[in-house]
């Protein structure tokens, strides 16, 4: 994706998706193509649908992410015309029924698989085996936090609480033995 701003418009180079087409129409979007064109004043409200729908809003600023993981026996929020979303973002889909799943930049698969072939050929669709689970990098806290209490969405903590504990016990020994020296 690409987003530009320049003689007072805010361009917009990204892949299709139906939900960023439907929005960029309700906040003046007009398609000059290769791009989507807003007018500059609406900024904010194009920061927000491309957050909504990309997970990033390119140089109309930072956007503050966490990490997911979608266990698919679980979360069917996302299922839609041979797609799985986190939010509007797209992270998996079929394009046609005997071809492969496609993942977006940021997910990939922590267990499980996918069938082969899914769907019809007019209506392909994504069919994860039983013990799927994808993680899904970059999910706008705003997002997150529509769905974290949807069944199947677990937070990925960057915090390797193991290593954590192994640490406080090994500094709870130190003190241990500092008190007993200063106990001398």
């Amino acid at each position: 994706m690409k987003v530009t701003v320049e003689n007072e418009k805010i361009k917009v180079n990204s892949p299709y998706n139906k939900s960023f087409v439907a929005g960029a129409k309700q906040i003046q979007g007009k398609w000059n193509a290769p791009c989507w064109v807003f007018p500059e004043e609406n900024k904010e409200a194009v920061k927000a649908l491309l957050i909504e729908c990309y997970g990033e809003c390119g140089e109309l600023g930072a956007v503050s992410t966490v990490t997911v993981d979608l266990d698919l026996d679980t979360y069917t929020e996302g299922y839609e015309d041979g797609e799985i979303r986190v939010g509007s973002i797209v992270v998996l889909k079929r394009l046609y029924r005997d071809r492969e799943v496609i993942f977006s930049d940021n997910a990939m698969l922590i267990s499980g698989g996918f069938a082969t072939s899914g769907g019809s050929a007019k209506n392909p669709r994504i069919s994860a085996d039983e013990g799927t689970i994808v993680r899904v990098k970059g999910v706008p806290e705003t997002i997150y936090n529509k769905i974290k209490d949807h069944e199947g969405v677990k937070l990925v903590s960057d915090i390797d609480v193991e290593s954590l504990k192994a640490e406080r016990e090994k500094l709870l020994k130190r003190i241990a033995e500092i008190d007993g020296l200063l106990a001398l």
